[in-house]
């Protein structure tokens, strides 16, 4: 049987005050953090069952813990609320079917099918503004809205005024860091349709879709400095990506730059940087069980890329 791809989902997290100003995530409410409070809020829900009539969704707080991360002089960096929750859809009544033997057992319109998934929340010590929030998503399966309801609810209970705001981390606050500091590895230059003339000389079919040419550039020393200004007019939008690298006669449709940074290798695909959801496949890296992440395994895997995620935005330390 394959395994179901599970992915880490990243988004920036605020609080808006009624003048929609950020607020500091270490004292929202009389002293009390941000995190003391959702923490609070989920432990007092913990194992009961919402049910969002709206959506037909069945919600439950299944594990919340809160912990700190220091560094190696004993400070404090930043502290991380780790969860566990289940969740499923309900209002179809369906058929199971036993795939070895064939027998089918009736799910009911009021049955919810309960998957559970992983989540946490890190903010950096000090007076900041912003924190990352990780969301564990089982192929298409997640539970960004119901989540977000709840931390909503949150907030709503210590003031009618206050209101989170989850957005996609921006490209430029991620991959700054890993063109200001990391190591580029790789230039691949990809084109997915070759000229017929081309085609006939490699002796090839000319219009296959699958076709694809790609010309990669190993260990370009020097490039990134060389071509700062042509990057910060691309960040700026003067720019297309295609003219960053101008070959003559090679018009590529993808230009991909991979890096190394602190034992981490990423691809950025200058392409589609505009619409990037920034996501993390961590399939192979999670310890499994029924095909679910094992939270304990889970848990450190979340924590490691919130503070990958952090330093990336600026909010930790390098």
């Amino acid at each position: 049987m394959s395994k179901k791809k599970i992915n880490l989902v990243i988004y920036a997290l605020s609080i808006l005050d009624r003048e929609n100003k950020r607020l500091k995530l270490k004292d929202i409410n009389e002293g009390k953090s941000f995190l003391d409070c959702v923490e609070e809020y989920m432990q007092k829900n913990i194992s009961l069952y919402t049910n969002d009539t709206e959506q037909d969704t069945l919600f439950q707080f299944e594990q919340v813990n809160l912990e700190k991360q220091t560094n190696d002089a004993g400070q404090e960096e930043y502290r991380v609320l780790y969860g566990r929750v289940k969740t499923g859809e309900y209002g179809i009544e369906s058929e199971l079917v036993d795939v070895k033997s064939g027998q089918i057992t009736n799910r009911s319109a009021d049955q919810a099918d309960m998957m559970p998934f992983g989540f946490c929340i890190a903010v950096p010590s000090g007076n900041v503004n912003s924190a990352v929030i990780i969301l564990q998503t089982m192929g298409v399966y997640g539970m960004k809205t119901t989540l977000q309801k709840h931390l909503q609810n949150c907030l709503t209970n210590i003031s009618p005024e206050l209101m989170l705001m989850m957005r996609a981390i921006a490209p430029k606050e991620y991959i700054d860091r890993y063109f200001r500091n990391g190591t580029l590895k790789k230039i691949r230059m990809i084109r997915y349709e070759i000229p017929e003339d081309e085609s006939d000389k490699m002796g090839i079919n000319y219009g296959v879709k699958q076709t694809k040419e790609e010309r990669i550039i190993h260990r370009p020393i020097g490039f990134m400095d060389r071509k700062k200004k042509e990057f910060q007019e691309w960040f700026s939008g003067q720019r297309s990506y295609t003219d960053i690298i101008e070959i003559e006669g090679f018009e590529y449709d993808d230009l991909k730059l991979e890096f190394s940074l602190e034992h981490t290798n990423k691809t950025f695909n200058l392409a589609n940087m505009n619409s990037l959801v920034l996501n993390e496949d961590i399939t192979e890296k999670v310890r499994q069980k029924g095909g679910h992440p094992v939270y304990d395994s889970l848990k450190p895997i979340m924590r490691d890329t919130a503070e990958e995620y952090l330093k990336g935005m600026g909010l930790l330390a390098v």
